[in-house]
């Protein structure tokens, strides 16, 4: 059933969205722009002490802002940041508690543990602890739009997951309290205890897919609230359009859909590639600037009712290849979801500054995984400040000294904290990474039929 649905949503979305040009954002010249040759690699980059945090988290900066103004970094020492190829892996619903619950104890202590007292109740009174999931094919997709995660937040209570979800699969929902670890994810809790992850990393608003990926594309939800209704039109200034004025390069790469539908493009559209030129890409050293990563829908994104074993095999290739890349010295990955899909955190989202002026989409939503892999990464690391998608956004107009698409990604701190660029770090290749877990996933439902 779910799959007819989906296949409805693709033809009727073109008649509801408000982009009468269904997708024509003028990229072709794209295509043309050569990548620019890497400066010299060198390490010892002393960025200067962030003075600028509290005026940020006061949003005292706004749309255009460049990055020396909104962090006090000099242009001249923003270009010896060794990162010149940015990858943004992005899959889809899951919550930092629903995968990295268990990373607290095993092998990351820094990383904050579900705490013992947290619990939701379900819909006929029914306390609902967290607990360890065994099974990595989930049958059911928990509500994720709007309505539902503004009910599973419940006003910062963090208890409404377990409700919402029974409302949207019509089970008791306490299938949103399940927890992985090491056991069934041993590649992504590897890849967590070995780089840099932040455990206050929210997504940008409460709500779906389209509005939070628009966030770190356009800076803003562009009126999207949730999924499949409205599509960014394409004359909005985006993360892509500032790159291609600047002279540098970037790309999609997938084999499904890009963004996951939330432009409205399909592989025929300028910047669009499929998987394999990626792992090209890598191969011979000529990635883009920055590249855009998305699995194949319900089978390698993560989403439900996906194997997530199936996604994490599909993520190593793509580190396996980033490893042995010539680019590897030169190259971050960020790997996150774009919201929780409903499934239960026990961090309250704090808010955030408006994009626009008198937007009233400033409360971020729940909790995401997020960690950043390069050998520039922090090792083993934890982040405790606060970030949501648009910090990626200003971490790539920093290092190619690009204005701020909105106030969002002007208040943003590039993700800082996460990277360590001196001389003495260890940027060797780490090529240890254990294989995907295998044989977790019980009597799943075919892809798409909820």
């Amino acid at each position: 059933m779910r799959k007819l649905l989906a296949t409805m949503l693709v033809l009727l979305v073109p008649l509801w969205s408000c982009d009468p040009q269904h997708a024509d954002w003028g990229f072709e010249a794209a295509a043309s722009i050569k990548t620019p040759a890497d400066p010299p690699l060198r390490c010892g980059v002393a960025l200067p002490s962030d003075t600028l945090a509290r005026k940020r988290q006061h949003c005292a900066f706004g749309t255009g802002a460049l990055p020396e103004t909104t962090l006090g970094i000099a242009p001249a020492i923003a270009a010896q940041i060794p990162i010149r190829h940015v990858i943004i892996m992005m899959k889809e619903n899951r919550s930092y508690d629903h995968l990295f619950g268990a990373l607290h104890d095993e092998g990351q202590p820094d990383s904050e543990a579900i705490p013992a007292s947290y619990t939701n109740l379900d819909q006929n009174g029914q306390v609902v602890k967290p607990f360890v999931q065994t099974n990595t094919c989930y049958p059911q997709d928990p509500g994720h739009q709007s309505k539902y995660m503004t009910e599973d937040v419940d006003g910062g209570k963090m208890d409404g997951f377990v409700k919402s979800a029974a409302d949207a699969t019509g089970t008791d929902g306490h299938f949103a309290m399940g927890h992985y670890d090491a056991q069934e994810l041993p590649f992504y809790f590897w890849l967590a205890n070995t780089y840099a992850v932040d455990d206050r990393h929210f997504a940008p608003v409460v709500s779906g897919t389209f509005a939070n990926r628009n966030f770190y594309l356009v800076g803003q939800n562009a009126g999207a609230v949730d999924t499949g209704i409205v599509f960014p039109p394409p004359n909005t200034p985006s993360i892509m359009q500032l790159l291609t004025r600047a002279g540098f390069t970037w790309a999609v790469y997938t084999d499904g859909s890009p963004f996951s539908g939330t432009l409205d493009w399909s592989a025929s559209d300028p910047g669009v590639h499929p998987l394999q030129d990626l792992y090209d890409a890598l191969d011979r050293g000529t990635l883009p600037n920055v590249a855009f990563v998305d699995g194949k829908d319900y089978i390698e994104d993560d989403h439900p009712d996906a194997d997530l074993q199936t996604g994490e095999a599909w993520s190593r290739v793509i580190y396996q290849h980033a490893v042995k890349s010539p680019e590897w010295n030169r190259l971050v990955i960020f790997w996150t979801y774009d919201e929780c899909g409903g499934f239960a955190d026990h961090v309250a989202p704090p808010s955030a500054c408006a994009a626009v002026a008198g937007s009233p989409f400033t409360e971020r939503g729940p909790r995401i995984p997020f960690v950043a892999i390069s050998p520039w990464a922090k090792r083993h690391y934890v982040s405790h400040v606060v970030h949501d998608h648009t910090a990626m956004t200003r971490f790539i107009e920093l290092v190619f000294h690009l204005p701020a698409l909105t106030a969002r990604d002007a208040n943003s701190d590039a993700l800082l904290d996460l990277f360590d660029f001196s001389c003495g770090h260890d940027a060797l290749p780490i090529d240890s990474a254990p294989a995907a877990g295998t044989g977790d996933c019980h009597d799943p439902a075919p892809p798409g039929t909820n």
